[in-house]
Formats: structure tokens, C-alpha cells, sequence
């Protein structure tokens, strides 16, 4: 991680998630009709937490039209994502117990570089700027917008008149006809229009979360980006852990609070420095266990075919790290770390490869540490389908729970 974080109020604009009950008034007009296997969500509360790491582990952030107490605050044919000016003493207020400003800041966030921001298309908002005075509906529509803006409490008083704070990412295309062609063919191939977290242009995202078991979450999500290829490693910046600022500043003035963010911020990157000796010699350790039990155990007759693998737990452990740097473990698209067991007969039934894997990852376990469990999709080697068989990891950050 860069010693080099740039995290001044006014050179970052946040993202803030906030909890979303389905039940009450303010929740999003429209919604996934579910979420896939590997998120442990409530069927009516979704937490921030959750809403955070689903948007990391699959890369996009909803555009939507900002409902607050039933009422849209983004009025107009385009929904969008809306931003905010950043301020780490903001955050130190809420671990004081302050009530966040106008209910938008929170502990859960993804900041990015003002510079970045500004050019990639997030526009600072002024609510009649854009209206055409000759035409009554668009500037009626942005006068209706600041009214339920100021009903909602969203314009910050002197601070909005001096310096504005609200700022937002404008879907480009049409999405009343996205969600239209949602609701004829379902989401299958179809996503709810929205920014895209890994195009090159928003290089530097950072990442606030409340405390250290968030941030290893977080970690987790961001890892399956950067070991699928889908962003390079300083796509993210840093991850920003508030119960760290709140010790980090005890007693620092709040003009100075931007000294102990520094320290505040988990070095997540760690594990993707990885020994090539290293590395190489752990795969051969994998590459032999499986060939022994190849050797070792007698074919039977076939009753199942498809692919097995080992799943492994925890994306940061060495071992795993050596064996997806010399790319013996592929992620899937769910964010699984699934090892090919390459030196099994393709040809044995598809119950002794998940009693050969069972006993690999016993082995594993007691000679290195670490826990994995078999992966079988029948009658396909894709990783990508979905298990007809599978072990249970209780613990990892594979699941996104609130």
C-alpha cells in the first residue's frame, strides 16, 4: 500500500451505503429479485455492510433515484449515484455518537479521488444549473428537486451556499428501457443499471468500514478482483478502518485529524507479494499429494462424471496465495478459490475424486494450516456452474452476510 494516501476532505468524494429496510419508505424503487447463493442476506433488511461488500465482490454500484420517505429526491427520466464531499472528522464524530449530518454519512463507503472522480463524469450537483429556462418541465423538474431535498434535510445550510456537496454520477444510457427489458426476461444476462467499479478510469477507490473484521471482508472482495484479472492491484487504494481513526486521533485536533488516517488504514495488499521459489514449491507440494493418491488408490466403476476441485477458505493464507500465483487455483465468478486437481483420471467416478479431495485437505490442514473442502459440478468441468456437491467452510469471507 502507497504511504502516500491522499485523504483531505476536499481531495476525495465518498459513496456513503446505508442500511435499507424493504419494509419502510426509502428503500430503492427497484431491486434484485434475489441475491446469488454466497449472499446471507435478510429477506427484508439489508445492512450496509452487506450493500458494501456486494457492490466490491461484483463491481458496480446501483444508479437509482435517491427515495427518501417515499419520495424521489432525484427527480427526472435519470437515475444516478450519488457522491458526497469526504471528511475523516466525520467519521470520528460518529464513533463519538454523533447523528450524522443530514443521514448521509456512515462507516461504510467507497471513496475516490477527487481528480478521478471529476474526470470519469461525476458532476458536483446544483439543482437548476442544468434546467433550461425555456423549458417549464426540465425546470420545474430541478425546482420540485430542491424542494424535496431541503424537505429531506439534504442541503447542507451555509456549507451547501459556500461550497457544494452533493455530487453525482448520471447513468448515460436509458434506464426505464434497461428495467423494462429486466422485467420481460428476467436478470439472467441483465443487470440494474449502474457505474462500473472496475473500469480503469476510477483507479484509486478507497474503502471505509467500521472495524478490522469488516475490513478483512472487504479484503476478501477485492482479492477476487485482483486474482481474476477484472482490476490490477492499485485499482484500491486503501481500506480505511474507523475504530483505528478513533484511537489513531484521540486527542488531535480536528484541523490535524488527516494525520492519523495514515495509520488507520489496513495494509490489505500484503498478500500478493509472493516468493516465485515460494510459490513454485508449494505447488509442487499440491501437485504430489494429488499424484500420490492417484498412484495409491484403485478405480472403480463410473457412476458420476463432472469437474472437482479444492475450495480453499482463506484467500490470504501463504499456501494459497503460492498456488494462485503460479495459477494452480482459479477463482470462479462467485469468488470461490478452487484448485484443479489436475493429476487425478478425469475417467475415475466423480465420489472417489471427493473422497481423494476430503483426504487432500485433511492433510493440508494438519500440515499447513489451512482449510479447504471439495467443489463438484456434475457433468461439466466449468467452475463457474453451480456445485451439485460441495463442502461447508463456516469460516472465510467467501459468504456476504450483513
Amino acid at each position: 500500500m502507497s504511504k502516500k494516501i491522499d485523504l483531505m476532505f476536499c481531495s476525495r468524494l465518498a459513496h456513503f451505503f446505508r442500511d435499507v429496510d424493504l419494509t419502510g419508505r426509502s428503500c430503492p424503487e427497484f431491486i434484485p429479485e434475489s441475491f446469488p447463493p454466497n449472499c446471507l442476506n435478510d429477506d427484508d433488511r439489508w445492512s450496509a455492510g452487506f450493500l458494501l461488500r456486494y457492490a466490491l465482490r461484483f463491481h458496480h454500484l446501483w444508479a437509482t433515484y435517491g427515495v427518501r420517505e417515499g419520495t424521489r429526491t432525484i427527480l427526472g427520466p435519470k437515475a444516478a449515484v450519488s457522491f458526497t464531499d469526504f471528511n475523516p472528522a466525520e467519521l470520528l464524530d460518529l464513533r463519538k455518537g454523533a447523528k450524522p449530518q443530514d443521514g448521509v454519512v456512515t462507516q461504510y463507503a467507497l471513496t475516490f479521488p477527487w481528480k478521478t472522480a471529476t474526470q470519469g463524469g461525476i458532476q458536483r450537483f446544483e439543482p437548476c444549473q442544468e434546467a433550461d429556462p425555456e423549458d417549464m418541465d426540465s425546470l420545474c423538474a430541478r425546482l420540485m428537486e430542491l424542494r424535496e431535498m431541503a424537505k429531506a434535510g439534504a442541503l447542507r445550510s451555509a456549507r451547501y451556499m459556500s461550497k457544494c456537496s452533493d455530487w453525482r454520477w448520471t447513468y448515460p444510457g436509458n434506464y426505464q428501457r434497461c428495467i423494462e427489458k429486466i422485467e420481460a426476461n428476467g436478470f439472467e444476462g441483465n443487470t440494474i443499471p449502474g457505474l462500473k467499479l472496475q473500469v480503469k478510469k476510477w483507479s484509486g477507490i478507497g474503502v471505509v468500514v467500521p472495524d478490522m473484521n469488516t475490513a478483512r471482508g472487504v479484503r476478501y472482495d477485492i482479492l477476487t478482483l485482483i486474482d481474476r484479472k477484472i482490476v490490477p492491484c492499485q485499482h484500491f487504494s486503501h481500506i480505511l478502518v474507523c475504530d483505528k481513526l478513533a484511537a489513531n486521533a484521540e486527542g488531535i485536533s480536528r484541523d490535524k485529524i488527516e494525520e492519523a488516517v495514515l495509520p488507520s488504514c489496513m495494509v490489505w495488499d500484503a498478500p500478493l507479494w509472493m516468493n516465485s521459489v515460494e510459490a513454485h514449491v508449494s505447488t509442487l507440494d499440491f501437485s504430489s499429494r494429488v499424484l500420490m493418491h492417484e498412484c495409491s488408490r484403485p478405480k472403480g466403476p463410473i457412476h458420476e462424471r463432472g469437474g472437482c476441485w479444492l475450495w480453499f477458505e482463506d484467500n490470504t493464507h501463504r499456501y494459497v496465495r503460492a498456488l494462485v500465483t503460479t495459477g494452480r487455483i482459479k477463482v470462479n465468478k462467485m469468488g470461490r478459490y478452487l484448485a484443479s486437481l489436475d493429476e487425478l483420471d478425469p475417467d475415475r467416478d466423480l465420489g472417489e475424486r471427493q473422497e481423494i479431495a476430503v483426504e487432500i485437505a485433511k492433510e493440508l490442514e494438519q500440515k499447513h494450516g489451512v482449510k479447504s473442502t471439495y467443489f463438484l459440478v456434475l457433468n461439466s468441468q466449468c467452475p463457474d456452474d453451480d456445485p451439485a456437491y460441495c463442502g461447508f467452510l463456516d469460516g472465510g469471507y467467501y459468504y456476504i452476510s450483513g
